[in-house]
């Protein structure tokens, strides 16, 4: 055993059964318990020299306060509860289930098996650079990182590891070219082409719905009678309705369609209905008294304003697959879903007839810095008016002088 002086730690050979030397701890006092017995942390190593140096590091750490017991949790036996037992409080259930499935899918693959209290910035580095070379995009990798940072965050604030290595790290930059998912908005032209093919679709109200008030896919499948009034021409956004992938105890993953509060506080809100919507909603009614005499004791009496040929709410995944049935019937190119809402915000400010604070209302976003952050810089009026302003103050461009008149000069050449 070596003694350190001023107590910095003490170095324990480590022996086998036969009284072989195997490895070395190092062990550090922590100050006391309450009962009085001295808390104490230990580090194995295999040699002498990496147990001189950890012992050094240990007492570093220490003078530093970041010296803890050492704790046997891994990110995967820490990740579990603390998105089941923890974030399950604070959170939706569709977002505690979607940190558990980036968890399952991102982060345990590669640093399931490190203890919380070895896991290091370098391990966050090459963990996203695998999954940058995996293929995946900017966009999962730094939600990922997000999840794995909020839990680090929380296993720092109680104690299990000294520092978060998450803030130690940068996110992934989106890389120029690098493909995305996002579609480039309709034109008006392809907007009016869409609402006129669907007028005989399944899908007829629920386009109208998301063309002529720019909803969130999930405010639009979630969207029931009772928050319409044809009457008063009005709609109340109250609820959002998705498929989420929920975990079973055994982590088995199962998909249920679940409803939740809107997004944000700014998310609940009361939309006018236009008459080409009211029109639109009519022919749905009418539609789906048709599907329930055909349904019969079938019939599912769920309240929902745009269902299928049952009375279930459309599913996410059923949905877009007659979306993009319906697109490539009528000839006009793909966009996502969510882009149908992009594609509205766009038209509607680039028109010039919509202050930008309307739009942020409508479209039911906290601040109006998000909706400038996502739309602005993509709406050319405001660039247009921006330069125009500016050239009514500025002064006017200078005109050369007109050459004066006089006999033409005549240029003699030698051959």
């Amino acid at each position: 055993m070596t003694k350190a002086r001023n107590g910095e730690g003490s170095i324990f050979p480590i022996k086998n059964k036969k009284g072989k030397t195997t490895g070395y701890a190092v062990e550090m006092s922590l100050g006391f318990k309450a009962n009085g017995k001295r808390n104490r942390t230990r580090r194995q190593v295999k040699t002498l020299k990496e147990a001189l140096d950890l012992r050094t590091r240990m007492a570093n750490d220490f003078l530093d306060g970041r010296l803890t017991i050492i704790n046997a949790e891994t990110v995967s036996t820490y990740g579990i509860p603390w998105v089941r037992e923890v974030k399950a409080q604070q959170v939706r259930q569709t977002t505690a289930a979607n940190y558990e499935a980036r968890l399952r899918c991102e982060v345990f693959p590669m640093l399931g098996t490190i203890r919380m209290v070895d896991l290091r910035p370098a391990d966050v580095d090459r963990w996203m650079a695998a999954l940058r070379s995996a293929g995946k995009s900017a966009n999962t990798v730094n939600g990922a990182r997000q999840v794995l940072g909020a839990m680090c965050k929380h296993a720092n604030r109680t104690g299990i590891i000294p520092t978060n290595p998450v803030l130690a790290t940068d996110p992934v930059k989106r890389q120029k070219g690098e493909p995305t998912q996002v579609q480039e908005p309709w034109t008006l032209e392809e907007i009016h082409e869409v609402l006129d093919a669907a007028r005989d679709n399944a899908l007829d109200g629920f386009l109208h719905a998301m063309l002529h008030l720019g909803l969130r896919p999930g405010e639009a499948i979630g969207l029931r009678w009772e928050d319409v009034d044809l009457n008063e021409r009005k709609v109340k956004i109250t609820g959002t309705l998705t498929d989420a992938q929920l975990f079973m105890p055994d982590g088995q993953g199962i998909v249920r369609q679940v409803r939740n509060d809107p997004k944000t506080s700014a998310s609940r809100r009361i939309l006018p209905i236009s008459d080409a919507l009211a029109e639109s909603l009519d022919r749905q009614q009418m539609r789906q008294a048709v599907q329930e005499m055909s349904a019969g004791h079938r019939w599912k009496q769920t309240g929902y304003v745009f269902t299928s040929q049952v009375g279930t709410p459309f599913s996410r995944s059923n949905l877009r697959k007659k979306y993009m049935q319906f697109l490539q019937e009528v000839d006009v190119r793909f966009i996502r879903l969510h882009d149908l809402r992009h594609s509205v915000a766009r038209i509607a400010l680039d028109s010039g007839k919509v202050p930008i604070e309307q739009a942020s209302q409508a479209l039911g976003h906290t601040r109006i810095d998000t909706t400038k952050q996502i739309y602005a810089g993509y709406v050319p009026r405001y660039n247009e008016e921006f330069v125009a302003g500016i050239s009514q103050v500025l002064p006017a461009a200078s005109r050369p002088n007109p050459p004066e008149s006089g006999p033409a000069r005549v240029e003699i050449t030698s051959d």
